[in-house]
Order: structure tokens, then sequence, then C-alpha cells
């Protein structure tokens, strides 16, 4: 018998007797329908009870309960029934008079209903929907099903109404604190979008917001040229300080000297005027080395610009942008030169360029100059690439496994300087950042407690001008490694442009390197084979031998997010590839 929506009606009390067939032969039953029945009216909504399918007549159905009870009810809607099917109820709907009931899981098997039903009634605890969720959801996750887990996780599932038993029940199982933010943690995980990349290129924009919101405000405050001009180059200062290194500080005495003579220099056809250290004015023809001087000196520019650009990966057309808008303030070319040569790094790049402004003397900037330099595009994507520089690792110079405690460290530390600096300031922008801020320690924590657990690790990578997440998931006492011993695996995550997502597992035995990438089409496995000579080579100069299978995934396999944690929890790799990412450097 068909049913939609699962829906069956258990009168109880006199109006069920209206449903009932008044044949003699109904006698018997029908006292036991009436004690069936009047024992589900006195159950609470949600509350489930189990029951075996005794007989269909036309919409009647006659169940008989566990205590041996028979329920007669009137079907409201179509259901898939047959005589003899075991199946678990729950109470819908319980307005005193009229009980609506419904099948609570249609693919749920007898054995499993019975064995939960005997777990709870063997701890005291009722059957109610959330409990048999609970108990469940236990059982699947190979967890004890006592009283004290089962009013723990029910404080829980009270507490945190938003999250699902399953997510607490294995929160519980890691020993991952159950609180608010690693329930968004957990979450965000299982359904892979957990990467640090993405909170980086989040938290930079917001900071790239702020940075213009508070400018805005500086400029509009009422206060005069010289006060805002120095309050906005103040808190760039500050802005730059809460995410730099020491190494990345500007040297003070860098553009400290007498420019006097290029100050007021000025070039007419072919003359050249300009004051001389006494205050006179030199013109004539006979200056005209100093315009090939010039000239000689906008091509050095134009080269220390050009070699700037390839040291910090920044692109040249940017640069030129900055260095052009620079000059339009009135810095000299000699001071500009000085801080295309001086610069090794985006943050040193900032630093020194609010240095030199500094000491040009905020007298002689135009606060609104100022403001659209700061806010311009170029400098804004220069602040951004600032940041990515200092939560990122070079993906080519990856060596030292203390690199990544070091990243996390400093992770943390410069989210905290830019809470604590600019805490309550900026408005909306300002809470956007505290909020990016404090979702990217939350991160890191959490990170920090699956590494308390497994051999995990999550690493955001800078390769050129490129950022990519990238985790290792190294595998620990599985089955499998347990009989084999002497073998060491690996489970990696490549998101490429050209190769798209690509899963690598790698295992080691003795000097044996035996890896399998698995790709999503013929063209990234193509790409593959033709360079895996270059795999080879490093590896075999690393003193190691190469055994390699490119595979093409196939189109049924999940590779969802939530199998992060089935990987970790124990599923083989061979019946599902997860989604874990790591450069990998032999």
């Amino acid at each position: 018998m068909q049913i939609s929506d699962f829906n069956i009606s258990a009168n109880t009390g006199k109006p069920i007797l209206n449903n009932v067939p008044s044949t003699s032969q109904q006698g018997v039953q029908q006292t036991g329908n009436i004690s069936g029945n009047a024992q589900i009216t006195q159950g609470a909504e949600g509350q489930l009870f189990h029951g075996q399918i005794l007989n269909i007549t036309g919409d009647q159905v006659s169940i008989m309960l566990d205590s041996n009870q028979t329920l007669l009810a009137h079907m409201g809607e179509s259901v898939s029934l047959n005589i003899g099917d075991a199946i678990t109820f729950q109470i819908k709907e319980n307005n005193g008079s009229n009980v609506v009931i419904r099948p609570f899981t249609e693919s749920a098997g007898a054995m499993k209903d019975n064995a939960i039903f005997k777990v709870l009634d063997g701890n005291n605890l009722s059957p109610t929907a959330k409990n048999y969720q609970i108990a469940e959801a236990l059982m699947n996750n190979n967890m004890p099903v006592d009283k004290g887990t089962m009013q723990r996780l029910m404080q829980q599932s009270y507490k945190f109404p938003d999250a699902s038993i399953d997510t607490l029940v294995s929160m519980n199982k890691l020993g991952i604190p159950v609180n608010e933010a690693n329930i968004a943690q957990y979450d965000a995980f299982v359904s892979n979008n957990h990467q640090l990349v993405n909170n980086l290129n989040n938290m930079s924009n917001d900071i790239s917001d702020f940075s213009f919101k508070m400018l805005s405000d500086i400029t509009a405050s009422g206060t005069n040229n010289a006060e805002a001009s120095m309050d906005i180059l103040n808190f760039n200062a500050k802005l730059l300080g809460a995410i730099s290194d020491e190494v990345d500080l500007a040297d003070t005495n860098l553009f400290k000297q007498d420019i006097s003579t290029t100050e007021n220099l000025q070039i007419t056809d072919n003359s050249i005027t300009m004051a001389d250290t006494t205050g006179q004015t030199i013109v004539g023809q006979e200056h005209m080395g100093s315009i090939e001087q010039l000239n000689a000196g906008d091509i050095k520019l134009s080269q220390g610009i050009s070699e700037l650009s390839t040291r910090i990966g920044v692109s040249e057309d940017s640069l030129n942008s900055i260095f052009e808008s620079l000059k339009s303030m009135g810095i000299p070319e000699e001071q500009l030169q000085k801080l295309a040569d001086n610069s090794d790094s985006t943050m040193k790049l900032m630093n020194n360029i609010n240095e030199l402004l500094k000491q040009t003397g905020a007298a002689e900037l135009d606060m609104n100059e100022l403001k659209n330099f700061f806010q311009s595009e170029g400098y804004r994507e220069l602040l951004k690439e600032g940041l990515k520089d200092k939560f990122t690792l070079d993906g080519n110079n990856m060596k030292n496994p203390e690199e990544l405690d070091e990243l996390y460290n400093k992770m943390y530390e410069k989210t905290n300087n830019l809470m604590e600096a600019f805490a309550g300031k900026g408005g909306s922008a300002g809470e956007q950042l505290t909020n990016s801020a404090k979702g990217m320690q939350e991160r890191l924590d959490f990170i920090q407690n699956l590494n308390n657990m497994f051999s995990y690790a999550q690493i955001p990578v800078k390769i050129g001008n490129n950022e990519m997440n990238s985790e290792l998931f190294v595998y620990m006492n599985k089955k499998k490694l347990m009989e084999n011993k002497e073998d060491v695996s690996a489970l990696l995550h490549l998101d490429m442009d050209h190769l798209g997502p690509t899963d690598v597992h790698v295992s080691l035995r003795g000097g044996m390197v035996n890896t399998k990438f698995y790709v999503e089409d013929e063209t990234s496995a193509k790409i593959l084979d033709e360079h895996m000579t270059i795999l080879e080579k490093a590896v075999n100069e690393a003193g190691f031998s190469l055994k390699n299978e490119v595979i093409m995934r196939e189109p049924t396999l999940n590779t969802s997010g939530s199998m992060v944690v089935d990987e970790m929890f124990g599923v083989d790799l061979e019946q599902s590839v997860k989604r874990y990412s790591f450069d990998v450097r032999m």
C-alpha cells in the first residue's frame, strides 16, 4: 500500500469505535485496540514506539505494539506498508482526542531499532526522537551509549540547537571542546570551506576597507591640513606596525639628507633653472649636462623599479603607478631611487613609503592628495599583498618543518595586534576587520585541536603571485599500516591552475616511494605523464626510487568536504579519495 507523507492517524477513546468493524469476530481484538490506543494517547509529541504490521484492510491498519497490545490506526494518506513489517513510529501530533503518527524512518531496519530501544530502555531513557537520534549517532560512531554520554549530548544539543547531532557526536569522539566557535569551524571543515587562504583573502579585503574608511574619517574630521596629513601618516604607520616584523620597519636615517638643490628645479626647453645652496638662481646652457643627468636618473629609476618588481613579486605596472603618484606629490627622484633600492619586501616598501612621506613634512603635503594616494587601487593592492606575504609560506623555499609553527604563531600574533590596535574604531568596517581576525584565530585553534590528535597540517602557500591552500595528512595507526609497520603514507591535495583538483597518495617503504595521482580528466593525466620524469629525477637525487601511477578519478567517487574527517577516522583511500592539499617538494 503506497503512502506519500507517512501520516497515519490513530484515534483514541470512544471515537475510535466508529472506525472499528462491529462484527462479533472483532470483539476480543477490539478490547486490545482500545488498550493499545489508550496507551498511545499517553505519549508525548515526538515520542517513538515500535510495532509490527498485523493486518491491512482498506484504510485500516492493525499494529502490534511491543507491549503485545494492538493499535488500530486509520490511514489518512498513502504509505508503503506490508503485513509483517516491523516499523518505528513517531507521535507527530497529540491533542488528547486524536493522535497522528508516522513511520519514523522508512529505511531503518528492525534489528537496529530494537537495539536502540533496548539501549534506551536499559539506561532508563524515554524513546523520544532526540534520544533515538543521539543513540543512533553514538552507535554509528562506535561510541558507548551510556546514560552519562546521552545526557551530555542532550545538554549540548539544547545549548547549541543549530548544531546537528552528528556534529556533536563527532566532536565528542575527537575530544574537541564543544563551543560555538568550534562547532562553526568543524562544520566548515567537513563542508570543505575551512581553508586558511580563504580567511586570508577575506581579511586582506577587510583591512583594505577599514583603512579606506579610517582615512576618509580623518580628512572629514575638520582638522587643518597639516594635522590631518600627520594623522593619516600616523594611522598608516600604526596599521603597518600591527602586521610588520622588525625587519620590515623603515630605516629612519635612509631619507635624511639635504635635498634643497633639487626642490626648486625646473626645466624649460633647453634651459635649466634651479636654486643653488645660497638661494641664487642659475640659468644657462652650461647646465645642459644636468638635463642629461636627469634623463639618466629616469632610466636608473626605471631599472630600479623593474628590479624591485622582481624582488617583491608585485607587477611593474603597479609599482610604476605608485612611484608616479609619489613623484607628483613632490618627492625627489633621488629619494625615489633610494626607496626602490632599499625595499626588499612588500611590507618594507610600504613602511619606507610612509617614512619618506613623514620626512617630507606633513605641512608640505595636501591631506586629500595623501588620502587619495593611500586609497588608490595600487596602494590597496600593495597592502593586500603585504599581508599575504606575512601569512603564507614561500612554496619555493620551504625546508624546515618549524617554519609552519612560526607561521601559525605569527598569524595569531598579528591578528591579535590588529584587534588590540583598532578595537571599537572604524564603525562597521572595523567590526568586520575584528570578526575576520577573530575568525582566523578560531581556525588556527581548531587546526591545533586536530593536530593534537592527527598528523595533520594546513599550510597556506604562495608560489609566485598565486596563493594555494595546502594540507597534509599523514596516516597513523591504520590497520594496514599496523600490518606493514615499515610503511609511511601521506595524502596530499593540489588545486592548481592547469591540473585542477589533484589528489596524491604517497607511501614510503624502505627506499621506494610509491605515488598515485588521482585527477579529474585526461588532459590533467597527460600533463602529469609528460612531466613525471622531473619528479622521478628529484626523488632519485634524494636517494630514493619512484614508482608512480596516474589514475582517472571515478565520476561517482565522493570527494566532498565531509570525506576529510572520514579519512582521518580510518576510511581506506581506495574506497574514497579525499580533499587534502600540499605542495610536494622532494
